[in-house]
């Protein structure tokens, strides 16, 4: 795709303005979410949007701060002064500008859903370069059972295709040394010990409140034990290392809980070098510090493992993130196990992570969801402690705002039924807007042949014999042989589309899992994979693929 001179310019135009704001280095993050936010139809084009951009920054960044300046005052100097916002979202509290530190922190189990999305990723992002902070993301895969090679790109890919940048990438395989050193003065200041009690044992003595005889071992004891859980001297389940808290604490979760496992699956990072490995809260809390985290956002189910990670926190003396709680977002009849998909998907029943019946995130932008629309949903969310229930009707309404005025219009049948035109001289083609807003988009030509005309099925059999008005052709009784009955608008006739030849082979794959065939105008021969339309009186769709038949992946009406 080649950019043209007004897209050019208008590049240039946001780099200067992202230098002169940020001491004369403008952040080619910042101008690709600007460009792409302001014109939303080079999205199909992002990689040489990049690449316009990355040539762009090479110059102005090369240019003195004076010189930016002078520049974008005398092109456009209302671009000198930032625009004043009117923030959606609350203020954070105790939020330092240039000091924030969020975290999304995804275990590579699987690609990212549309319920990570709502609220954990984009609210971490969002507020991160709100108080132009710093946005981490940690792929949590310290569970060699569950990750899997795979996903650790899915997750990458996943964010960046909808818009969400990050300052550090963090692995958690990749500290397991440090685990290894908080665990040892933890150890050796008597705050964790090595158990060996069979789980159901410890259970019993936990409900009880009953101390669990490991406990009474000392500080050198431990460590011994701990230098040989490390040498492999013990099996999986054989034994733990505990957090020493109280067995008689009022919750159950802080009364000794686990801190580290040993597990002999084979990791995809680091194979087999490792056979302890650290829990969900230690490795956590460990993290967040290391990361400088200020502020985790986190489903307020995760409040329990907040309890425990505090005490981490507490004996190391550090200090503690704000935790912030929010309710789970529900959409109706999307609860699916990653494993349930996956056996499916084995099956043959989904095609792939991207199957536009899934609610991950490749699924939803196959079908033509909108970044900005997953965006606006999570802050319409806000904060709140409460759980949501969405309807679809929701995401859709806010989807269908932003493609309403990028998707160019075309006429397709479904099921198609071929009729005649009689009764009127038509013209061989007739000229229609790609969009009725946008007349400067131009126009489509469509080819008539009055002896080979295709309505949609549905339409044949619902107005057979009735008066019904043809789009930008004229009005007609509907039969296979429909008779000319005047061009004049008449009030309460129904007007459908209709395709001629040439025409296009069309297959709908739809959110259900099944598929429509039917034709579509000669013009869409033209499209390319990844466009986004709005098939009249059908509803959106995506392209997903093109050749002798136009695959298309329905969005939503």
């Amino acid at each position: 795709m080649d950019m043209d001179a007004g897209t050019k310019k208008l590049i240039r135009l946001y780099a200067l303005q992202n230098a002169v704001f940020h001491q004369g280095k403008a952040n080619a993050g910042a101008v690709i979410g600007r460009t792409l936010a302001e014109m939303p139809a080079l999205r199909n084009a992002v990689a040489e949007t990049g690449k316009a951009v990355a040539e762009t920054l090479k110059e102005v960044n090369k240019l003195g701060l004076a010189q930016q300046q002078a520049e974008l005052e005398r092109e456009s100097p209302e671009m000198m002064h930032k625009e004043k916002k009117t923030e959606d979202m609350p203020e954070l509290q105790g939020a330092v500008e240039g000091k924030v530190v969020t975290r999304f922190a995804p275990a590579p189990t699987g690609p990212l859903t549309i319920f990570h999305l709502m609220r954990a990723a984009f609210l971490s992002y969002y507020y991160a370069r709100r108080y132009h902070g710093k946005f981490v993301l940690r792929l949590e895969d310290s569970d060699p059972v569950k990750v899997k090679a795979e996903f650790y790109d899915f997750i990458v890919q996943d964010l960046k295709a909808v818009g969400i940048d990050y300052d550090e990438i963090v692995l958690e395989s990749s500290h397991m040394d440090l685990y290894y050193k908080h665990a040892e003065k933890m150890i050796s200041a008597g705050k964790a010990y090595v158990c060996s009690c069979p789980a159901e044992a410890f259970r019993a003595l936990k409900e009880k409140k009953n101390d669990c005889a490991c406990r009474k071992k000392s500080a050198a004891e431990n460590a011994t034990q701990w230098k040989a859980m490390l040498s492999g001297a013990y099996k999986q389940g054989d034994i733990v290392l505990r957090l020493r808290t109280s067995m008689s604490e009022p919750n159950p979760v802080l009364r000794d809980p686990p801190l580290f496992r040993i597990c002999d699956t084979k990791h995809p990072k680091v194979g087999t070098k490792y056979m302890v490995w650290p829990l969900y809260n230690f490795a956590c809390a460990v993290e967040d510090h290391l990361s400088g985290v200020t502020h985790v956002f986190r489903a307020k189910e995760h409040e329990h493992n907040t309890a425990v990670q505090r005490l981490v926190y507490d004996f190391f003396g550090w200090t503690k993130p704000a935790f912030i709680n929010f309710g789970l977002v529900y959409f109706p009849g999307t609860k699916m196990h990653k494993r349930d998909i996956k056996s499916s998907m084995d099956k043959g029943i989904y095609t792939g992570w991207d199957d536009p019946q899934l609610p991950t995130v490749r699924a939803f932008l196959r079908r033509g969801f909108l970044p900005k629309t997953f965006e606006a949903l999570a802050k319409t969310c806000g904060l709140s402690k409460n759980d949501i229930r969405i309807g679809w009707e929701n995401l859709e309404g806010i989807n269908r705002k932003l493609l309403d005025p990028i998707a160019n219009r075309y006429m397709v049948v479904i099921d198609p039924v071929r009729i005649e035109l009689e009764g009127q001289k038509l013209p061989k083609n007739i000229e229609m807007e790609k969009h009725p807003d946008f007349p400067e988009r131009g126009a489509r030509t469509l080819p008539v042949d009055a002896k080979e005309v295709y309505v949609a099925g549905t339409d044949f059999e619902k107005l057979h014999g009735k008066p019904t008005r043809l789009i930008g052709v004229g009005n007609f009784t509907l039969e296979k042989k429909s008779k000319y009955i005047g061009d004049e608008i008449m009030h309460g006739m129904q007007k459908i589309q209709f395709v001629s030849v040439p025409n296009v082979p069309i297959e709908i794959l739809m959110p259900d899992g099944t598929k429509v065939t039917g034709l579509g105008e000669a013009g869409m021969a033209n499209l390319h994979t990844g466009e986004t339309i709005q098939m009249n009186r059908i509803g959106f769709a995506r392209v997903d693929s093109t050749g002798k038949t136009i695959t298309l992946v329905f969005t939503h009406k």
